[in-house]
């Protein structure tokens, strides 16, 4: 027993003086907790606008990305159909069928057409199948921001996608 005893005693004192003499109230956390509860507060603290901000970032990077795929695939929509009138309807179309793809509403979008190198909320111009024209298709979608009433954004966000249709030369029936 008193072998045991000796045997505790030196395992005791390497423990003391490992942990220093504070004896079992260092073994016990002499703070009783107070680091674990400042590192969970301060990490949440950081943690949550850090979480909110990169939601925003990939919300717009995802509607830029949507919207120019809306305005190249109605751009071609265009360009392919066999008559203006029915060229702006399966763009309009085709533009909110990209928009749903990439997960993007597509209410309150809108699709126009304007001069080359023209501002999106400008005066539409009238397109044309004559082979050689060149015209601007806008697709243009308002974005809401998570968490952002509309108070402190005034009006809504947009974002834009802009593709430059050239008529083709070798078009059929012209």
């Amino acid at each position: 027993m008193n072998r045991l005893r000796h045997r505790w005693a030196a395992w005791w004192g390497g423990v003391r003086r490992r942990f220093g003499a504070g004896g079992r109230d260092a073994l016990d956390g002499g703070d009783s907790g107070r680091a674990v509860i400042e590192v969970v507060i301060l990490g949440v603290l950081v943690l949550i606008p850090t979480i909110y901000l990169l939601i925003g970032v990939l919300r717009v990077q995802a509607a830029t990305l949507a919207v120019n795929q809306a305005a190249r695939d109605a751009g071609r929509a265009m360009d392919a159909a066999p008559s203006t009138s029915v060229g702006l309807e399966r763009a309009r179309e085709i533009a909110g069928i990209a928009l749903r793809d990439q997960h993007v509403p597509a209410d309150g979008v809108t699709v126009t057409v304007v001069s080359v190198g023209g501002d999106c909320g400008g005066s539409e111009v009238a397109p044309s199948q004559t082979p050689g024209d060149t015209y601007d298709i806008c697709v243009v979608v308002p974005l809401t921001l998570p968490g952002v009433p509309s108070v402190v954004t005034g009006s809504r966000n947009t974002v834009t996608g802009v593709y430059t249709v050239h008529v083709g030369e070798l078009r059929e029936g012209k």
